[in-house]
């Protein structure tokens, strides 16, 4: 592995470009994992902290992922997902893989109550889980449903199934427009632990309202999305 240190390029992304070309020619294959950053730094006769900044470019750019204790690994491709497709309220009958973090029942704290529309000591179903695609983690999904509207909902219930089609088809809700909102935000321990990114990592946190035809808020949920794994985009038809 070679740089030139005499050009007038940082280090760190002459390194990257070496890397890079080594995942594009597939001689790292998706799932390779690479060598320590002391490995890569002796390699390339650079410092650890220009190789961990080369990384972290490749990490946000997709082509790298990194799980704690283990290593960094070269990332299957962006996919690209429609968000109009994404939160359809219309969606198929088709499992989506989740992973169930938690679920309970019980009171919420008032920032919950009042975005779900309900009195203070009413009881919610808290649910966390993970969308799982490939094995991999892709968001974390937290859920707050009105228990007098939900009640009833068990763990099994949401077992590989989008909350959508749990409303509609348990509990004959009429859905009728959700509300998106995303920026952008830092992943903290616990999140970028499940997630499986570092501290601190760029993801997406995306805010969601579900409405049902009588204009009530049925739903209430955050995610927080990998920006490493899907791009998303929407459409505009003239």
């Amino acid at each position: 592995m070679y740089i030139d240190k005499k050009l007038h390029i940082p280090l760190y992304r002459q390194v990257e470009r070496v890397l890079e070309e080594k995942i594009k020619s597939d001689e790292w294959p998706i799932g390779h994992q690479l060598p320590t950053e002391q490995e890569l730094a002796d390699l390339f006769d650079v410092s650890t902290i220009t190789v961990k900044r080369a990384i972290i470019e490749l990490v946000n750019k997709g082509y790298l992922y990194r799980q704690r204790g283990k290593g960094t690994f070269v990332s299957r491709p962006i996919k690209e997902q429609n968000l109009n497709v994404f939160f359809s309220l219309t969606t198929e009958d088709e499992k989506h893989p989740h992973r169930l973090v938690s679920f309970s029942v019980g009171r919420a704290d008032r920032e919950i109550t009042n975005k779900l529309g309900i009195e203070n000591d009413m009881k919610v179903i808290k649910i966390k889980r993970l969308k799982i695609e490939g094995n991999e983690p892709m968001a974390l999904e937290y859920t707050y449903l009105p228990y007098d509207k939900c009640c009833g909902l068990t763990p099994d219930d949401i077992n590989n199934e989008l909350i959508y089609n749990i409303l509609k088809k348990k509990f004959r809700i009429a859905l009728g427009r959700a509300k998106l909102f995303i920026k952008p935000y830092i992943a903290t321990d616990e999140k970028a632990t499940l997630l499986q990114v570092e501290p601190g990592s760029p993801v997406f946190e995306w805010e969601r309202f579900t409405y049902t035809k009588q204009e009530e808020v049925i739903e209430y949920s955050k995610f927080y999305v990998r920006q490493d794994k899907e791009a998303y985009y929407t459409e505009v038809y003239f």
